[in-house]
C-alpha cells in the first residue's frame, strides 16, 4: 500500500508542474496542491505523534522496570528477614532447651544431695506414703516428686 501511495503522491506531483496546466487546467493544480500539502502536513502530525507516543512507550517501560525491579528487592527483603527470624528462633529455642537442660541438671545435683543428708521428705511432711514402697528406695526421686507438688499446688 505504502508503495502505491508513494506512486499516487508522485503522479500528483508531476500533474501541478506548469507545463500540465494547459491540459489539467490551473484550478485543479491548486486542488491537487493543496491536498498533497494537507497529506504532507497529516503525514508530518503522525511522525511527531508516533514519536511521542514511542517516548512514552518507552517511558512506561523504563517504569514498568522499575517497579519490577522494587517489587523483587522488596520479596527479597522480605524473605531474608524472615530466613534471619527463623534463625533467630531458632537459637532462641536451642538457648531455652540448654537452659532448661541445666536447671533439670542442677535439680537432680540439689535432689541428689538431699538424698545424702535427709531421710524421705514424705515422712517429714505428714504425707500418708511409705516412702520406701512409694519411690522404690529413690528417695532422690521422693524429694523431686515433693517439689513438683509444691509447686503444682502454688505453695512455694
Amino acid at each position: 500500500m505504502i508503495k502505491e501511495q508513494d506512486k499516487a503522491i508522485k503522479r500528483c506531483n508531476k500533474l501541478i508542474e506548469t507545463e500540465h496546466s494547459n491540459w489539467i487546467g490551473i484550478t485543479n493544480q491548486k486542488a491537487i496542491k493543496t491536498v498533497l500539502n494537507m497529506l504532507k502536513e497529516n503525514s508530518a502530525e503522525i511522525h511527531q505523534k508516533n514519536t511521542e507516543l514511542a517516548e512514552k512507550n518507552a517511558e512506561i517501560e523504563k517504569y514498568k522496570k522499575l517497579l519490577a525491579d522494587n517489587l523483587a528487592k522488596c520479596v527479597n527483603d522480605h524473605i531474608k528477614a524472615k530466613h534471619k527470624a527463623d534463625t533467630d528462633l531458632e537459637y532462641l529455642n536451642i538457648g531455652w532447651q540448654l537452659e532448661l537442660e541445666k536447671k533439670d541438671k542442677m535439680i537432680d545435683l540439689m535432689a541428689e544431695e538431699m538424698k545424702k543428708r535427709a531421710t524421705c521428705p514424705l515422712d517429714d511432711y505428714n504425707y500418708d506414703l511409705d516412702c520406701e514402697n512409694k519411690c522404690n528406695n529413690n528417695t532422690k526421686e521422693c524429694w523431686k516428686q515433693y517439689f513438683e507438688r509444691k509447686v503444682k499446688d502454688g505453695r512455694l
